[in-house]
């Protein structure tokens, strides 16, 4: 390549790399005014029963003279997927959600996924606007008991066993809330039946509000990665809506109109409202909290509007943002995910149905990963070996182009035209050495989600030092941050530019001094980025760089064939000779 070809594959690279970035800034800032628009549209024709704050201030309570207030009561599930502890107070409201299948680090211990941090406000609690047009919170401790099951304090379910809670609230002898709560032994989905009907005539309307308030727990050790994913999600219209929140603001989104479903997650993991049937709307609020240094963590509140003229039901999954599980929801809840934008949507998804059906015959992800890059090496090697030799044909005509250069030091025109010419006698295509580079960034840019976001790969362990695929595989972390390189030591990265240096020596890509600069500047500057990077992702282009030493060393294109050039007086003095034997 020329110094203006690597110039333009060094700029689409950084555009290609930046252009995530780009949407991400562009949606959150029409994200924005879009909820701007629809909170005013919907202060104005609808009086949703939660005000937009931050962190809801203490509201009134339901009226409950005779009931007295007993203490609450703790009630545990158990099945092979998770643990969750509900409590009487509110009728079945979240005190922890324990996922049994997934563990977290802290310091030196593990410990179960928890998705409820401790300063959650008792999530699915039930709200309503009352006659008054006050906000009123359902949250009276409720009788409770089990259907088909004796009425106790902990229950284990089997893989095929479901239990049904009932909590009953009551004013003497009439039934004013009910709300059902059915466990399955093995699926995340909670299916809920709620019944308002005995308090209609306190209610200023024919609807309440399901609340999850106080956002979910990070489970990361980088708090940044858990962060950075964080979100609200509300369906309706055919469209998924996003609700992001910045540090030191807050936000908004509420819609009185059709909604399918709403969520919030981070980054393996969500809480999700499933109406069986579109609920009346929603209301999404996210606000932060600030942490030690500058980090932060983002909280978000989501209320579902629900029906109170008959009993509502909704599922409620409790869970990891597994695709399989998520797609077999058939709600399109897997659309919460990030599988990139939408160019590189199709091969992320490629890929880690890829991986998936490769663990299945190999059970570690590292090795899977190995077959992996042998396979695109393969796929990619008729690219690879013309972009070799067009590499090798550019070698051959640079002493050309020089002598062109100084032919006409001050006609550029002439030397562009010129060195067309060149390349059209000599079969060259001067970007027919950045191809393969170029159709490996959309598979670069897939493998860096897939390893940073999908569950199946996290803390997904290979060999030696490298314990966690999703994350760099870090030997030790420096006690202060280095600019552009943070503070964290990194192996795979190191091995990564020694494997690109050697092959760009095997290759002799180029003679030019210029350009040897430009692709050493390149290899530096792919050490930096890339030490940012998930181990898999490193590991992934190291192996391919090798791969490629390996063919270039021992499996060298064949040169194409040289084909006689003839030039255009040649041409015409045969057909002159050929014309003259006719007559």
């Amino acid at each position: 390549m020329d110094r203006k070809s690597i110039l333009g594959f060094v700029l689409i690279f950084i555009i290609i790399i930046t252009l995530p970035f780009y949407y991400r800034l562009i949606s959150h800032q029409t994200q924005s005014e879009s909820d701007t628009t629809i909170a005013t549209k919907s202060l104005a024709t609808s009086k949703l029963a939660n005000p937009i704050t931050p962190f809801p201030e203490p509201e009134a309570t339901a009226p409950n003279s005779s009931l007295g207030e007993p203490v609450a009561t703790d009630i545990v599930v158990e099945s092979e997927l998770f643990k969750i502890t509900l409590s009487t107070k509110g009728g079945g409201t979240v005190k922890r959600v324990l996922l049994k299948k997934y563990s977290k680090t802290i310091g030196n211990d593990s410990a179960l996924v928890e998705l409820a941090p401790a300063s959650a406000g008792y999530p699915l609690l039930i709200k309503y606007i009352d006659i008054k047009g006050d906000s009123v919170k359902l949250d009276h401790n409720f009788a409770f008991s089990a259907l088909s099951h004796p009425t106790k304090n902990a229950y284990v379910l089997n893989s095929d066993d479901s239990l049904t809670l009932i909590f009953t609230l009551s004013d003497r002898s009439q039934t004013l809330a009910k709300r059902s709560l059915t466990f399955y032994g093995n699926s995340y989905l909670v299916d809920q039946q709620i019944d308002l009907s005995g308090l209609r005539s306190q209610m200023a309307s024919d609807q309440f509000d399901l609340t999850w308030e106080g956002g979910l727990a990070y489970t990361e050790p980088l708090i940044k990665d858990d962060m950075l994913y964080s979100k609200a999600h509300a369906y309706s219209g055919g469209e998924v809506e996003g609700l992001d929140v910045k540090a030191g603001k807050t936000s908004q989104s509420r819609f009185p109109g059709a909604t399918n479903w709403t969520a919030l997650r981070t980054k393996y993991f969500t809480v999700a409202f499933l109406p069986t049937q579109p609920a009346l709307g929603y209301s999404l609020i996210g606000a932060t909290k600030p942490l030690s240094g500058r980090d932060f963590q983002k909280v978000f509140n989501m209320y579902l509007t629900l029906p109170a003229s008959k009993a509502s039901t909704t599922r409620i999954y409790f869970g990891p943002l597994d695709y399989k599980t998520l797609k077999s929801l058939n709600v399109d809840l897997e659309n919460i995910m990030n599988f990139g934008f939408s160019l590189i949507r199709p091969i992320s998804k490629f890929f880690l149905w890829s991986f998936i059906e490769l663990h299945r015959l190999i059970p570690n992800y590292g090795w899977v990963l190995i077959i992996f890059s042998i396979l695109i090496k393969i796929f990619l090697t008729p690219l690879t070996n013309i972009s070799t030799r067009s590499m090798k044909e550019m070698q051959k005509i640079q002493p050309q182009i020089i002598a062109l250069r100084e032919k006409y030091p001050n006609d550029p025109q002439k030397i562009n035209a010129e060195t067309m010419r060149l390349y059209r006698e000599h079969g060259v295509n001067p970007m027919g050495g950045c191809l393969p580079i170029l159709l490996q960034l959309p598979i670069l840019w897939a493998l860096f989600i897939i390893f940073r976001t999908t569950i199946e790969l996290r803390q997904a362990a290979f060999i030696f030092w490298i314990r966690d695929l999703s994350a760099p595989d870090t030997i030790f972390t420096l006690p202060f941050s280095i600019p552009l390189y943070g503070n964290q030591v990194n192996v795979l990265p190191v091995l990564m530019v020694i494997s690109q240096i050697i092959q760009q020596k095997i290759s002799g890509a180029t003679t030019n001094q210029q350009q040897k600069l430009t692709m050493w500047m390149m290899t530096i500057f792919f050490f930096f980025l890339f030490n940012q990077f998930p181990s898999g992702l490193n590991l992934y282009y190291t192996l391919f760089n090798i791969l490629a030493i390996l063919q270039q060393k021992y499996f060298p294109p064949k040169p194409k064939p040289q084909k006689p050039r003839k030039n255009t007086k040649e041409i015409l003095r045969q057909l002159q000779q050929r014309s003259r034997r006719r007559y």
